[in-house]
């Protein structure tokens, strides 16, 4: 009776093994999007995350775990209508293209809808809007009207283009190499020669 109690309990030990350890596999391969690249990875492979309002967010990377802090609700939104009308072809082109957000931009022909956050290649876009200089390519026609209707909830603030007032050339924000405020106003310069002829006769380049 003794062997046989023994016989039973390690049969049962053995299954529960089996099965924690077929959880911990499934657990492990489980996939996630992080929420400001929208790459598929894999929850193990992750490399940052982070809990908001009871829910926790998985990163292919630290600088978009920093970049979702900053203002979560914008890609809990982000997230909310790629499910609508992008999701399937959003997972298609992250797996295809195993990069996301940082790397799709510097890739030649490369574009990134600014409201779903899909990687396409531009002659692929849908719909384009010019803002502030710059153009914008989106995967619908949906996309581009939520764009129009507020760019400012879309255009990160060192992605929007400004124009030196001396050369006239247009430029990102974050790409500038000198700025200076006149009358209230921030002027951006993309050399710091620009910047010494405006402050020579600022009236010259502010009319």
């Amino acid at each position: 009776m003794l062997k046989k109690s023994f016989i039973v309990i390690s049969i049962f030990l053995l299954t529960a093994t089996v099965v924690f350890a077929a959880q911990d596999i499934k657990t492990e391969n489980e996939t996630v999007k992080c929420p400001v690249s929208g790459e598929t990875i894999k929850k193990s492979e992750a490399k940052a995350s982070y809990e908001y309002k009871g829910k926790t967010y998985y990163f292919c990377c630290e600088k978009s775990k920093e970049s979702f802090m900053k203002d979560p609700e914008k890609y809990i939104a982000k997230m909310a209508h790629a499910g609508h009308d992008c999701q399937a072809h959003l997972s298609q082109e992250a797996e295809k293209h195993g990069s996301h957000e940082h790397a799709a931009r510097a890739q030649e022909g490369m574009v990134v809808d600014p409201v779903c956050g899909m990687e396409f290649k531009k002659e692929k876009a849908k719909a384009s809007h010019e803002y502030n200089g710059k153009t914008y390519y989106f995967c619908t026609e949906r996309c581009k009207d939520k764009f129009v209707e507020n760019p400012g909830q879309y255009v990160r603030a060192d992605d929007r283009v400004v124009t030196c007032p001396v050369s006239g050339n247009s430029f990102k924000k974050s790409e500038i190499t000198e700025s200076m405020d006149y009358k209230g106003k921030t002027y951006y310069f993309c050399c710091a020669g620009c910047k010494e002829k405006f402050q020579e006769d600022p009236e010259k380049y502010t009319k």
